[in-house]
């Protein structure tokens, strides 16, 4: 039984790599995790999760773009570059096309060099000799024995130099596409941060418009209830009025009665 879950986990393992030897296609690489962390290193924590959200997507359309980049050159590049960007992108870590593509353009670059490097060895080596100018006795000397063992001791010098210039133009490659990938990232960042400002600034714009109208609005109300307290004052204390200047004009029931009563009695007396 052990036998056949080591077989079987040997199988799963071959079969990514060798169906992708197979077909040699553009593999179709998983973004989502590294743009998921661009996203998290971008977005203000003290905003929420949509800015996050449009930094995944920024990450996303510009992972797509560089892929579609990738389908222009694949044919470009050579198969055991392929292989080795393809076996780097896919074995651990985040993926991402924009370090595939750096890979193979690096791979490329560097086997140029290497094969302009060689051709020119080649050529130091098949240059033929001049004509000798001198008799065809050849001096006692050592000398022209050691020449050919100086040459090639000097085309071994320079074929060390030309791999140490091109390891090191490698490694000056490989941080100038760290250098813009990185300085892409900020302007990803900055370009955020900026819309995130404006969106801010709208946003407490018409917050305060809004608290400017709701202000204006209630000191309407408070003036249009102070006008009404103040004709109901007005009124009451006209009523008021009325009421005590007609208890004064009138005369009382009692003294129509005695006038009455007095007018009567007289012819009796």
């Amino acid at each position: 039984m052990r036998g056949h879950c080591v077989c079987l986990v040997t199988i799963l393992t071959l079969v990514p790599s060798t169906a992708w030897a197979a077909s040699d296609g553009i593999p179709t690489l998983d973004v989502r995790p590294v743009c998921r962390g661009i996203a998290s290193q971008s977005a203000d924590p003290g905003v929420g999760q949509r800015n996050k959200t449009e930094a995944f997507q920024q990450c996303m359309e510009s992972e797509q773009a560089v892929r579609e980049q990738l389908k222009q050159e694949w044919s470009a590049f050579s198969a055991a570059d392929k292989r080795h960007c393809v076996t780097l992108a896919t074995t651990g870590g985040e993926s991402s096309n924009t370090e595939l593509l750096t890979c193979l353009e690096m791979a490329r670059d560097v086997r140029v060099l290497r094969s302009a490097t060689a051709a020119a060895s080649e050529r130091e080596t098949t240059k033929p000799a001049s004509s000798p100018s001198v008799p065809t006795v050849q001096p006692t000397t050592t000398e022209p024995i050691l020449k050919p063992n100086s040459d090639k001791e000097a085309l071994k010098t320079e074929d060390s130099e030309a791999k140490k210039d091109v390891e090191r133009a490698k490694l000056e490659a490989q941080t100038a596409k760290a250098s813009e990938a990185l300085a892409q990232r900020k302007l990803v960042d900055a370009e955020t941060a900026l819309k995130r400002a404006k969106e801010e600034a709208g946003r407490a714009t018409k917050e305060a418009e809004q608290a400017k109208a709701e202000a204006q609005g209630a000191r309407d109300s408070e003036a249009a209830v102070k006008h009404k307290l103040a004709d109901a004052e007005a009124a009451k204390a006209k009523a008021e009025q009325a009421c005590h200047s007609g208890d004064t004009t009138r005369p009382g029931l009692g003294g129509r009665l005695r006038r009455w009563l007095g007018r009567s009695g007289t012819p009796n007396r």
